[in-house]
């Protein structure tokens, strides 16, 4: 009787000792999973005319997000150097219903807040499915007084932010 109870004792102690074992690595994934859930949800900002944003700042227009992530200087088609900006941006639709977004619906301004003209181009503009993203670029007229400031005002919300831009 002694051994078959010093039997039973080993196998739960065993077992103990190998579920032990395994959990650490799971709920590490699982920890590690929040933490970049909880990052993603720090870093997105709610739309607001109170507030000017900065590339790669994710900001939310009632589940659509919107991010510009670089700012570079091209020519124009004449050839003049640095008198086009390109705004490469993400814009992902977490709504549970489609949305629209356009470059046209942006206003860019200089330092010295004259109003610039979008460039003809291929700007981004489309309609996004719930849960999908597209990736693009805006093309902008520059005129060299930078630091510029360009607003998007979202069609559907009437919500609208602002992005401070400087091309490096």
């Amino acid at each position: 009787m002694k051994k078959l109870a010093i039997g039973l004792v080993a196998v739960i102690g065993l077992t103990s000792a190998l579920t032990g074992c395994g959990n650490p690595s799971s709920e590490k994934d699982q920890t590690e999973t929040k933490q970049v859930a909880q990052q993603e949800q720090q870093e997105t900002i709610k739309a607001t005319d109170q507030k000017t944003v900065k590339l790669g700042d994710h900001v939310d227009f009632l589940g659509l997000i919107v991010t510009f992530e670089k700012a570079t200087y091209l020519e124009n088609d004449k050839g003049v150097k640095n008198s086009v900006m390109k705004i490469d941006m993400k814009v992902e639709n977490k709504s549970a219903a489609s949305r629209g977004f356009t470059t046209i619906d942006m206003e860019i301004k200089d330092s010295k807040g004259k109003k610039l003209a979008i460039y003809p181009g291929e700007n981004l503009g489309e309609k996004i499915q719930p849960g999908k993203s597209i990736n693009g670029s805006g093309y902008f007229t520059v005129n060299g007084n930078g630091p510029y400031t360009i607003t998007y005002k979202d069609q559907d919300s009437d919500k609208k932010t602002s992005w401070k831009v400087e091309v490096k």
